[in-house]
């Protein structure tokens, strides 16, 4: 058992002083000792231990605190990466969540070996005031890893953060755009083609509309559109296969989860413009199915810049704006009225109208769960007409004749 015992002492020039002494010994019989400058604290500490060595959780080496259990796991996380195992876009991320939103707290100066449910209770309620939903969770998220991390290296034994949680919130929804909007679209990629086309007097190579439709009816994302091949596209079955991504260094790796690693069909006017670009493009080391003119991973602000701005222009879907900067220089700013990105809520709208369920979106969309496909999506499977015939033919199954004719009383 552990015992609190007041000591005193005088100091070189004779001042007396005092202190309290919690003196015990821990799991292998070693006796420790530490001193603390009120008789509350000595107890208040003791306490702990006590609890601790009962339950088995003393941590010998209770001092690192949740800034240097952080450090480490960065350390150890970067050379991860170095090794492949881990992509860098992960690593910046939580990097910048240690860094902006971590370290920041009060927590951060915590020793793991004191830090309690209620020190994580107050660390989510402050990222639940000054975050979003979606951050906050983010944000949580790393400092779970963090704690796992740490566990592991026996510098805490149990999981202070179990049973505390951030809140989501209220998940905004998706803008999608409209049909007449998106055939406003494939229209202007068609015509971009031509005019390309009879820039550079060659062939069709129908890039634009390629691009668009594999975004617009394959619901990619622009990571994983980036970093497709030519191989991943079976014109003979018409489908796309999504394995791997290029991150915004331009280096292509694997898909974040295992859910993204999907097949999705795609409609034969896609395969068509695919099957053109793919023998009219230009060539590849990685044999990417959408590379820029050296046959290398684009970057995502070029296709933005060179390929998207002038699609949207065309299609009548962004608006020019002129501005003069500092020195009297004309600058114009072309705003579309909704991003690549938009396109793959667009792809699920389409999928969800012609009937698709929740798991054949989730598989096709590669989300983590049914259950975030419904939360963001949810609410496109609304059928009030769907809903009456099935109320109608629920009451007919039971009562028969009779609801005929109350239905009809003539």
């Amino acid at each position: 058992m552990a015992s609190v015992n007041k000591r005193g002492w005088r100091t070189e020039a004779g001042e007396p002083r005092s202190a309290w002494g919690l003196s015990y010994r821990d799991q292998a019989g070693k006796r420790r000792r530490c001193q603390f400058p009120t008789k509350r604290e000595a107890n208040a500490e003791r306490i702990r231990v006590e609890g601790a060595l009962s339950q088995g959780t003393h941590v010998l080496d209770g001092k690192k605190t949740v800034r240097e259990a952080a450090e480490n796991f960065l350390i150890y996380f970067e050379g991860l990466c170095r090794t492949g195992k881990k992509q860098r876009s992960s690593y910046r991320a939580y990097e910048q969540h240690v860094r902006l939103h971590i370290l920041q707290r009060n927590i951060a100066h915590k020793p793991l070996a004191r830090l309690t449910g209620a020190d994580c209770a107050i660390f989510a309620e402050e990222l639940d005031e000054e975050l979003s939903g979606p951050m906050a969770l983010r944000v949580f998220g790393t400092l779970k890893r963090i704690l796992r991390y740490s566990r592991r290296h026996e510098w805490i034994l149990v999981d202070p953060m179990k049973g505390i949680k951030v809140e989501r919130g209220d998940r905004p929804r998706v803008k999608i755009p409209s049909k007449s909007d998106l055939m406003l679209l494939l229209a202007a990629a068609r015509k971009y083609d031509e005019l390309a086309c009879a820039k550079k007097k060659s062939k069709n190579n129908k890039k634009a509309e390629a691009f668009v439709a594999s975004l617009l009816f394959g619901g990619l994302r622009m990571s994983e559109l980036l970093g497709l091949t030519r191989p991943d596209v079976d014109v003979e079955r018409c489908h796309v296969t999504v394995h791997q991504r290029a991150d915004c260094w331009r280096e292509i790796g694997r898909v974040k989860t295992k859910m993204s690693q999907r097949t999705i069909p795609l409609p034969a006017r896609a395969i068509a413009a695919i099957k053109t670009w793919k023998s009219e493009g230009p060539p590849s080391d990685q044999d990417l199915l959408f590379p820029n003119g050296k046959g290398k991973v684009d970057f995502y602000q070029n296709v933005y810049r060179r390929l998207w701005l002038p699609i949207m222009v065309l299609a009548g879907l962004a608006k020019k704006t002129t501005k003069v900067d500092s020195q009297g220089r004309e600058k114009v700013e072309i705003k579309p009225r909704f991003a690549m990105h938009a396109l793959r809520h667009a792809a699920v709208s389409l999928w969800i109208e012609q009937g698709a369920n929740p798991l054949k979106v989730q598989k096709w969309a590669g989300h983590s769960t049914a259950q975030f496909t419904l939360d963001v999506y949810g609410h496109l499977w609304s059928d009030p007409f769907g809903d009456a015939r099935i109320a109608e033919g629920a009451a007919q199954s039971v009562a028969g004749d009779d609801v005929t004719r109350a239905a009809d009383p003539q």
